[in-house]
C-alpha cells in the first residue's frame, strides 16, 4: 500500500510540470489571438500588400505603390474641385491631403502634426492647404463621413466639422448607421441641422466623393493619408520634421 502511494505521488510530480507547460503554451496562443483580434478591430491592420491586409508605407493604411511626383497634368487635376481649401490663394506652396476620416493614421496626423503645419505655414500665408477624399473600402463609415464634412461645408463649417470627425472617430466608426450621430455633430457646431440632414440623407455629395476616389487611383494615392506638396508625394502620418523639410525646400 505504501509503495502504491509512493508511485501515485511520483506520477503526480511528473504530471505537474507537464500541465504547467501546457497551460503556458495555451495562454501564449490565446494572448496572440487576442492581440491580433484587437489590431484588426482597431483598424490598424497587419503588414501586407492588400487593403484588407492593412498597413502600407510609414503610418498609412492600404499598400500604395511607390509614387514620387505628379505630372503637371495630374497636379492640375488634383487641384481642381477639392473638398475644401484653406490658406492664402497666392501661397507659394500648395499641400494636398487625400484623407479618410475613419483611418487611424489620418487621425494620428490630425492629432500630432496638422495643427503645427497650420500654425507655422498655412496661417502665415506660406502654404495653401487642400483636402481631397479617399475613404477606403474597408472603413464602413468613411464615405458617409466625407459626405458629412462636405455638407457642413455648405454652411461654411467644413474644417470645424473635419476636426469634429477626427476628435470623435472612435464614437462613430463602428456604428451601423452614423447619420444621426453626424447630424448631432452639426447641431453641436451650431449648423442648421435640418439642412445638414437633408444634404446627407439625399446623398448630395456622394458622386463627388466617388470622383475623388477615382482621382486618387489615377494619381497613385492608394493609401491614407497621402500628401502632395507642389506635386511631390509624401505618404503616411509622417512626423512634423518630414513635412518641414519638404515645405521649406519648396519655399527656398
Amino acid at each position: 500500500m505504501a509503495e502504491a502511494k509512493k508511485e501515485t505521488k511520483k506520477g503526480k510530480s511528473l504530471l505537474q510540470p507537464i500541465l504547467i507547460g501546457l497551460l503556458v503554451i495555451a495562454a501564449f496562443a490565446i494572448g496572440s489571438m487576442w492581440t491580433e483580434l484587437k489590431m484588426l478591430k482597431g483598424g490598424t491592420g497587419l503588414v501586407g500588400t492588400t487593403q484588407q491586409a492593412g498597413q502600407g508605407a510609414a503610418g498609412s493604411e492600404a499598400a500604395p505603390e511607390e509614387i514620387t511626383e505628379l505630372t503637371d497634368e495630374q497636379w492640375q487635376e488634383v487641384l481642381a474641385k477639392p473638398a475644401a481649401v484653406k490658406g492664402d490663394e497666392g501661397a507659394e506652396v500648395i499641400m494636398v491631403e487625400f484623407t479618410d476620416y475613419q483611418c487611424p493614421f489620418c487621425k494620428r496626423h490630425f492629432d500630432q502634426t496638422a495643427a503645427q503645419i497650420d500654425q507655422e505655414y498655412t496661417a502665415t500665408g506660406k502654404v495653401r492647404y487642400v483636402i481631397r477624399d479617399l475613404p477606403l473600402s474597408f472603413h464602413q463609415n468613411a464615405h458617409a463621413a466625407a459626405e458629412a464634412a462636405r455638407c457642413a461645408g455648405d454652411q461654411e463649417a467644413y474644417f470645424e466639422y473635419h476636426d469634429k470627425l477626427f476628435e470623435t472617430q472612435t464614437a462613430w466608426a463602428e456604428l451601423a448607421d452614423p447619420n444621426e450621430t453626424f447630424s448631432g455633430y452639426a447641431g453641436e457646431l451650431g449648423l442648421n441641422r435640418s439642412t445638414f440632414s437633408s444634404c446627407l440623407t439625399d446623398g448630395k455629395y456622394k458622386a463627388q466623393v466617388d470622383e475623388d476616389l477615382g482621382l486618387a487611383q489615377k494619381v497613385g494615392a492608394n493609401g491614407t493619408p497621402t500628401f502632395f506638396i507642389n506635386g511631390k508625394a509624401l505618404v503616411g502620418a509622417q512626423p512634423f520634421a518630414a513635412f518641414k523639410a519638404m515645405l521649406d525646400a519648396e519655399l527656398n
